[in-house]
């Protein structure tokens, strides 16, 4: 299996970016990832401030996939993550969206084991590890990996765990795909500013977003499959006005699949649909719209290479 160190990584996803591998429509890959800070946290004497944040939130590739073109939907595939052993939660005054409390920074290195991160040796979290950053070139100018928009990116969202799959509409040939900032766990909003920030190694595949030759999602935001059903991401300056566009796509789709009128799709998803906040402290926030599975065409679940 091909497997593609942390060292050949970027800082923004860019159509201007030189492919550091190639793979094949379905063929699984891994990415070794450093956590956001690029490894600069080597010890809880070394804070947030002194580090150099032209290294933040690197994402490993991009990787060309052969046979995708550009404008396809394709599905990125989550079949594994791995941790290190020990990740970092770093404060800082003005991070999180109580950062005005604090003061000074500090750094907490926190062990990984026994399925859990130990915050302190009486506080274990169990593992829920999840990425961060994932994401295609755009197709305008570059956008920085620490923003989350319609290419994916930064998009801080608890689900893409193992298992998952993100659905993101391919912008260039080769879609150029990167992945980063791995959680060992995280809770929905990053309302502190931070996961349990970590190293580690990612295995994906990438299949095309097809069925019987259709396309199963055929929306222009990032969108997360999973077991509980489909979850539009949408990224706006305001949570509100990303709830709004994420509600829009969501009575969109409903009303295709279930050949309803706008009118009654809009009733239909204004009983069903959940709105959640995946992350409130990146440049852009992100909302998270589910729509239940039992709504959702089957076809969805599927794969389909043709």
């Amino acid at each position: 299996m091909r497997r593609i160190p942390a060292t050949s990584a970027i800082t923004a996803f860019s159509a201007h970016s030189e492919p550091v591998a190639v793979v094949a429509i379905g063929e699984p890959f891994e990415c070794e990832t450093q956590d956001c800070y690029a490894g600069q946290i080597i010890s809880e004497q070394v804070l947030r401030p002194h580090i150099d944040m032209a290294h933040f939130n690197r994402a490993t590739g991009p990787v060309y996939v052969e046979g995708v073109r550009a404008g396809a939907m394709i599905c990125v595939v989550v079949e594994a993550i791995e941790l290190a052993d020990e990740g970092i939660m770093a404060l800082s005054p003005g991070l999180g969206v109580l950062g005005d409390r604090i003061s000074v920074p500090s750094t907490r290195l926190v062990p990984i084991r026994d399925g859990h991160a130990w915050v302190t040796p009486v506080t274990p979290v169990a593992l829920t590890p999840m990425i961060g950053v994932l994401g295609v070139a755009p197709s305008g100018e570059p956008i920085g990996s620490s923003w989350p928009g319609t290419h994916g990116g930064n998009l801080d969202t608890r689900l893409l765990q193992a298992g998952t799959a993100l659905f993101l509409r391919a912008r260039h040939d080769g879609a150029l795909l990167a992945v980063g900032d791995l959680h060992a766990v995280q809770g929905d909003g990053e309302l502190g500013g931070t996961g349990v920030e970590i190293a580690g190694r990612v295995r994906l595949r990438v299949e095309r977003a097809v069925f019987q030759g259709e396309e199963v999602y055929a929306g222009e935001l990032p969108a997360v499959r999973h077991e509980g059903g489909l979850s539009l991401l949408a990224s706006a300056a305001t949570i509100e006005e990303a709830i709004r566009t994420g509600f829009a796509a969501a009575v969109d789709l409903i009303q295709h699949w279930r050949g309803l009128t706008w009118e009654d799709a809009y009733r239909t998803a204004s009983l069903i649909v959940r709105s959640e906040v995946s992350q409130a402290v990146n440049p852009l926030v992100t909302a998270r719209i589910t729509i239940p599975r039992e709504w959702c065409p089957e076809t969805l679940f599927n794969e389909g290479r043709a």
